[in-house]
């Protein structure tokens, strides 16, 4: 007999999950005790490293900065300036009875370059109590004088220094003594951006006036004369006046012959028992010069630049 199927076989579906979740006060609660312990273990972990942070700072600062064996006690300053130890100190703040490693040297750098005067500066701990600094100043040659723009010359407070490249810069608390003998260059027409503090001075004419004194230094430094003002007249020429009280007129270039007919002049009208009142050094030639005989006076222009190099020349 043919055999027919008597049972039926079903297929399973697609899986069904049930999700529940419980909620209570109590398991809440529960859970609430649960982070709260974690928190706790955190707090707990915190609190410790910074107590051990603490220690160890505190046993540091014992060790380093309030162990009288490092305190300061020598202060190392090479300078090719004219700053001292005192200047240093007063300029940045630093407490001379601290210790070595109390003391913040990148703010006191930082200090003592806001100064326009200061070019490098090096600071070094050197153990036990040594603090060794290295400065590197501009030096300056002449003074700068330009009363329309307030810049009075051989004034600590209102004037302005110059170093042999033209390089502005305030005259420091401790350049004053010696700047006193350094002469004085005296410029009057000016434009917007010429005399920057801490730049080289952008007038030309200034520049060369500057030049001037550079080699009126080197020239005249093995004879009784010297240039302490030296002034702009105009786009061709400058005016300076000697130590004697001669009025030179030199021009822009060739100011080393210049000087040199200077100096042959001057010797030769000493000799003869002459002064010389004023000379123009412009021409290689036939050198015009005016000379007054002693006790012979002769009056002569002045102008209104010549009254104020003569009024410098009296400072």
């Amino acid at each position: 007999m043919p055999r027919h199927k008597t049972s039926r076989f079903n297929h399973p579906g697609p899986e069904r999950r049930l999700h529940l979740k419980v909620n209570s006060p109590r398991i809440f609660c529960f859970r609430c005790l649960r982070h709260v312990g974690r928190l706790g273990k955190l707090l707990l972990l915190g609190m410790l490293l910074g107590v051990a942070i603490w220690g160890v700072r505190s046993g540091l600062r014992e060790f380093f900065v309030e162990n009288d064996e490092f305190q300061l006690r020598h202060l190392e300053l090479e300078s090719n300036g004219e700053m001292t130890a005192e200047h240093f100190s007063q300029v940045t703040g630093m407490d001379p009875s601290s210790s070595i490693f109390a003391l913040k040297l990148r703010e006191m750098k930082t200090e003592l370059l806001k100064r326009p005067g200061i070019e490098k500066v090096e600071l070094s701990r050197r153990l036990p109590g040594t603090l060794r600094v290295k400065v590197e100043e501009l030096r300056p040659v002449a003074w700068l004088e330009c009363r329309p723009l307030g810049i009075i010359g051989r004034n600590p407070v209102a004037g302005i220094l110059l170093d042999q490249n033209g390089v502005c810069f305030p005259c420091d608390a401790w350049w004053e003594e010696k700047a006193r003998q350094l002469p004085v260059l005296l410029v009057n027409l000016v434009k917007e951006g010429d005399v920057t503090i801490g730049k080289e001075i952008r007038h030309h004419q200034a520049r060369r006036a500057l030049e001037l004194i550079r080699l009126s230094q080197q020239k005249l430094s093995g004879t009784e004369w010297s240039l302490p003002v030296v002034a702009v007249r105009n786009d061709y020429s400058l005016e300076a006046v000697t130590n004697t009280g001669v009025l030179a007129t030199f021009g822009m270039y060739g100011q080393e012959r210049q000087l040199e007919n200077l100096v042959t002049l001057m010797s030769a009208t000493a000799q003869k028992g002459d002064t010389m009142e004023m000379v123009n050094l412009i021409p290689k030639r036939n050198i015009p010069v005016v000379a007054r005989a002693e006790g012979v006076s002769v009056p002569l222009p002045h102008s209104r630049l010549q009254r104020d190099i003569k009024a410098l020349l009296r400072q």
